[in-house]
């Protein structure tokens, strides 16, 4: 499956269009005059978010809190290494571990098994980052989406304001490396 997120950069705030296999399935955007960052997800056509992303204060490595509406389940998104760009959520039962590669291409693993990966298109015009989400059919859409929307708020200095930006993406250290090899299941 192939899950495409369209950032739009707004003055105060960023709103995200979702689309699975082409077809608008999602929507996303940031809660408005807010100190730290928020983010609702929402299913087109919902008034009600599916999930809500909520920065939280921290000094060295970014923390946030996810929380599943329909579960009532919050859980955290936590760095492992920021330097190497590491992240871990736990979602009981599941671990998932984000590992960001070399250039601007993130994995995603589910108790140690690959089911997603995402690259960001280097060159951003007018509007915001674009992110292209390979991941398997049966993986947890939402949760995915959460993760690529957590590492965009995070990792975004607001570049994209102005006409064209180019990332080059992560020219440092990596804890695993990118399996190109990798396929959805």
């Amino acid at each position: 499956m192939r899950i495409d997120i369209n950032q739009k950069k707004i003055a105060i705030g960023d709103k995200y269009k979702i689309f699975i296999d082409g077809k608008p399935t999602y929507t996303a955007a940031n809660e408005l005059f807010r100190l730290l960052s928020v983010i609702n997800l929402f299913k087109n056509g919902d008034t009600r978010a599916r999930l809500t992303i909520s920065k939280q204060w921290f000094f060295w490595k970014p923390k946030y809190n996810i929380r599943l509406h329909d579960s009532n389940i919050t859980m955290e998104f936590r760095a492992n290494s920021f330097w190497k760009m590491h992240y871990q959520c736990h979602c009981s039962p599941d671990i998932y571990q984000i590992y960001g590669h070399r250039g601007r291409k993130f994995s995603v693993y589910r108790n140690y098994t690959q089911v997603a990966w995402w690259e960001k298109e280097a060159v951003s015009w007018f509007e915001g980052d674009n992110y292209a989400i390979i991941a398997d059919n049966n993986c947890n859409i939402e949760l995915i989406t959460a993760f690529c929307l957590i590492i965009d708020n995070h990792k975004s200095k607001r570049h994209g304001d102005s006409t064209v930006s180019y990332d080059i993406g992560n020219i440092g250290g990596q804890v695993k490396e990118f399996d190109k090899y990798w396929q959805p299941k």
